[in-house]
Order: structure tokens, then sequence, then C-alpha cells
């Protein structure tokens, strides 16, 4: 671009004239705080404590919960917030909860000295006295900017967890990541038990979102529960601190995990009743290992077997509100009544399962079957053409297919043996016997998830799955948020696989011998055998470790990572 260099001189002179004030807002900043160690290398100097003892440190996995199904209720999606600060502020209501155990004997060690041969315990009680500067720390913030409204409080409150979970953090301590991760464990099941004990029934959850159903057909009943069931949280001691977004809200969800769904989102107008008005989410990563040719038919066959029964429920509940408002009669929702418009909506589904999918899928594995034969016959004829991958699995594509749809469809358990039924019939169209190691259908994409990427414009934190975000595979690494969009640092997600690898490495050639009789590990260094007479074997198998690298060597290969390739591929050689 012709004259850049104005543009670039203009930019540059802006920084500089704003630079003076960012340093002074840095600077009373780190005033404000507490300040208990800097590093640069992501590891605190404690003085004493040894760095050996990092490389016995297990990875810091995230918790996801997830239950398949068909929900035809209204659905709703809550993102949570602050749940950090909340599990911080709280930890001392936790540890009493859990018995004292949360903690080890930090209660009883606080005149003691920091030091971990003293204290000799464990890494839980060596860090307790750090924990509490920094729960102190919090409690004089989360004070400073409720009462003055404090703009340096608030920031710490909003990066806290990214500066406790992030290695490139000079305040941080993996051991106090983990303490902290293990609090946030106990106060997010607690907070899951609370849904269930008000009603909601989890479909999906994590620290950053749940998922639940509502149990309500209307929207507006669902609304309603939805503000309560918020309303009853905030009352709740444990959860203070913690707010709960609603963010969407679902007619039908079938849900088989976080990359593989599909649904009829809630509009902002309900009041069109117009068939063009509706939209349907169809987001099932699954789709994309089926030959191109009926990757249309699966998503569209899916939908409907998400449409079909939502329409009709529509209709029915809109005839019996004509009826009740043709009767003088005080209309009365009761349970009997409820459970009879859900008895006949799965009717209904079974019903349309026998006849309706059931002739179509038929249909389209026919001529699926008669495509693939012109496919083999073109080969055959022009022997010179390269197959690609694609054409390899094209032979399966009506197998595939068929294993592909009954899987999507067998989430909905109120009709699985209709499903099973419906399946027996198409594999035996394909000659396939129904129990038949291929007839089993297998997720075919191993997945991979990169805990704690935080977006360092917007402090969003998620979990990203660098093997089934199709965002990622096609090279799109930017922040999720509608209102941000600001792109990731890949060099940073290269960083912290490669210390993952590394770290995995680590672990492979130090860990455990066990006996493969009695599971007991090797405890006496000289021993042959066991003293149950068995023999010994490694912990972790080495198929396991290079199918694991394996999948690290695929994501640098599709990212362009050279390092981690690098890496990886010197791993799996030496092995």
């Amino acid at each position: 671009v012709l004259g850049w260099q104005q543009n670039a001189a203009k930019i540059g002179m802006q920084r500089c004239a704003a630079s003076s004030q960012w340093f002074n807002e840095r600077i009373s900043l780190a005033r404000y705080a507490h300040i208990l160690w800097i590093s640069d290398d992501g590891v605190p100097d404690l003085g004493g404590t040894s760095e050996e003892d990092e490389c016995f440190a297990d990875e810091v996995h995230q918790p996801v919960l997830t239950y398949p199904g068909a929900y035809r209720k209204v659905s709703v999606e809550l993102k949570i917030h602050h749940l950090s600060v909340n599990a911080l502020l709280k930890s001392n209501q936790v540890n009493e909860m859990e018995g004292g155990g949360l903690f080890g004997f930090d209660q009883d060690m606080n005149s003691g000295p920091y030091n971990n041969e003293l204290c000799g315990f464990d890494e839980t009680t060596s860090s307790a006295p750090a924990f509490r500067v920094v729960k102190q720390l919090i409690q004089r913030c989360l004070t400073d900017a409720v009462t003055s409204g404090n703009v340096f409080a608030d920031a710490i409150l909003q990066h806290l967890y990214r500066w406790l979970c992030s290695p490139h953090s000079k305040l941080h301590d993996p051991v106090l990541h983990r303490i902290l991760h293990k609090v946030m464990q106990k106060v997010f099941a607690m907070l899951l038990a609370e849904f269930r004990k008000l009603g909601a029934t989890i479909i999906f959850a994590n620290f950053s979102k749940v998922i639940i159903d509502t149990g309500k057909f209307d929207l507006s009943a669902a609304k309603a529960y939805c503000d309560s069931l918020l309303k009853a949280l905030q009352t709740r001691e444990l959860f203070e601190w913690i707010e709960l977004e609603p963010v969407h809200f679902w007619h039908s969800l079938l849900f088989m995990d976080q990359y593989n769904y599909g649904g009829i989102p809630a509009r902002a107008d309900e009041s069109l009743d117009d068939d063009s008005q509706v939209d349907i989410v169809s987001s099932w990563n699954i789709a994309e290992y089926l030959p191109k040719e009926i990757q249309d038919h699966f998503v569209l066959v899916v939908s409907e077997f998400m449409y079909i029964p939502w329409k009709h429920a529509q209709k029915l509940a809109a005839s019996r509100a004509s009826l009740q408002e043709g009767s003088s009669c005080t209309p009365s929702i009761t349970v009997a009544a409820a459970e009879n418009f859900e008895s006949h909506i799965v009717q209904y589904v079974k019903g349309e399962i026998s006849s309706y999918f059931t002739g179509k899928l038929l249909s389209i594995v026919r001529d699926a079957i008669h495509h693939m034969k012109k496919m083999n016959n073109d080969q055959h004829n022009s022997p010179g053409v390269m197959q690609t991958a694609a054409n390899i699995h094209k032979v399966d594509a009506p197998l595939e297919f068929i294993k592909h749809v009954c899987a999507a469809f067998a989430l909905d358990q109120n009709v699985q043996h209709d499903v099973l039924v419906m399946r027996k019939n198409l594999l035996k169209y394909v000659r396939v016997r129904e129990f038949a190691p291929e007839a089993e259908f297998r997720d075919p994409c191993p997945s991979f998830i990169l805990p704690n990427v935080i977006c360092s414009y917007c402090n969003d934190c998620r979990d990203l799955d660098l093997c089934r975000d199709m965002a990622l595979l096609a090279q799109d690494w930017h922040c999720a948020m509608p209102q941000c969009g600001q792109p990731y640092d890949r060099e940073v997600m290269e960083n912290a696989l490669l210390q993952i690898v590394r770290q995995r490495e680590r672990l492979y050639h130090l860990q455990d011998l066990v006996c493969i009789r009695c599971n007991q590990v090797k405890a006496a260094h000289l021993a042959e055998q066991c003293a149950c007479a068995g023999s010994f074997r490694c912990k972790e198998d080495a198929s396991d470790f290079r199918s694991k690298m394996q999948i690290f060597l695929n994501i640098a290969n599709r990212q362009g990572f050279q390092l981690l390739q690098e890496c990886t591929s010197w791993i799996l050689e030496v092995q």
C-alpha cells in the first residue's frame, strides 16, 4: 500500500504519547497488589524448593460432563462467570465441607517456617501460606472494587485465573494453580448438584458453561423457570460471587458432545409462525469424515429428525390452546396432562421412524450403492487415475452413512428400540451382520483439548479441541466471543503444546512398574517378580504413548508448528 510510512509513523507517535499513561497505570497496579515472587521461567523462586519436583507434576485436566441425548423440551445454555474468584473466597467453607482434608495440615502449620523439609507433608501444605496471601489480596480487591470502584482491584479480579494458570505469568506457581483448580472442581460439583436439586437436567457442563434441560415445552415458561433458578442460586452463600448468564435457548436439542450436536434455536420474535423463519443449527464433526456425496444427506436427515417432531408438538400445543380458549372452564396444567403430551410425542416419533425415515434412508443407501458401483466401474476403466484417501473410503460409504445416522438417531433413548430395528434392516440391505465389528459406530476423530486458552484482549477462558474444532482446522485462530474476535498468539499455543509433550515424555520414562496379576506398584528395586509371583509391566503401554504422540504430530503438521513437529518426530523415531 502506497503511503504506509505516514500511517505507520502516525500510529507510532500515538502509541508513544499513550505509553506514559500505560506505564503509570502498570506502576500503580504493581503498588496496589502484593508481590510474592518474580520468576521468568514459570516456576516460582521460593528459595530452596527443587525444580526437579516439577517433573512429576500432572497436567491439570478440566472437568467436562456430557450427557448425550435428544432433549425435545426447551434447553438453555448458561455462561459461568467468576468461578475462580468464588472458589478462592469460599475455600475455607469448602474445606470445612470436606472435613478439613482439602488443604492438608495447613491450619496446624501457621506458625511454622515456609519450608518443604520441615513441613514434609505435601505440596498443598507447603503452598498454603502463599494461597492464604492470594486469598487476602482478592478479598481486599473485592472490597475496594465494590465499595470504591477501584479500577486496579477490578482488573486483578478479572485476570486472576489467567495470572494463576499461565506459565508466562511472573507470579505463576503450578502448585497454586493446582490448589485453586481443586477448589474450583469442588465448587463446580456442588453447583451442578444444586442445579439437579432445583429440578434441572444437566446436558453439558464445564468450567465455562452449562447447558440444562428446563423440562418445559413453552419458551416463556422455560424463561420464567430459568429466572427463578438463577435467583435461587444467588441466595446460596457458597455461590455468592458466581454469575450465570443465559446465552442461548433451544426449542429442541440433539446432543452427542460439544462438537456434535444439532438444534432449533429460539428466535427473538416468537410470534412468527412461518416455516421459513425456523433456523436449524447443525454442527456435526463426525459428518466431515463421510464422503462428500452423502454429507448433505446426513445433515438433512438428522435435521428432519429434530424438526418434524418439534413441528408436530407445536401444532398439538396450538390445538390444545384453541380448545382451552373456547372452553369456559379455567385451564389447568397437571402432571398427568404433561406426561400424556410427552408420551404422544414419543409415539409420533416412533411412527415416523418406522414409516418415513426408514423408507428415506433405504432410498439414500440404494442411491449411494449405485453411485459407488458406477465410480468403481469408472476406476477400472481408468487404471492410471490415482486414488485419494477419500476414494479409498468410498467403498464403505453406504455402511458409514448407516452407522452415523443410526448413532445420531439412537441419542433419543425413548425410540432406541425402533432405531435398532431400522438399523438392522439397513445393515441387511448392505449385507452386513447386525453385530459384526464393522457395523459398530466409533468416533472417527481423536481428540486433544488444550486447556486454559485465554484471550489477551477480552480475558475469555476456554478449552480448545485442536482436532475437532472446525474453525481451528481452517486455520482460524481467533477468539470465539462475538464481541471480540481477536487472534490468538500461535507461538504461545505451540509453546504450551511443547510443554505438554515434554511433560508426557518425561512421565513416560519415569513411570512405575505394576504387577500384571495384582496391579500393585513395584516397591523393591531389584525384585524380578511380585510377591504374588506375577511379572511386572509398564504402567503406560508403549503403543498408547506412541498413539498420543502421533496425535501431537498430526496437529503440528496440520497447523504448521515446526518446533512441535521436530520434537514429536524425534520422540517417535526414538521409540
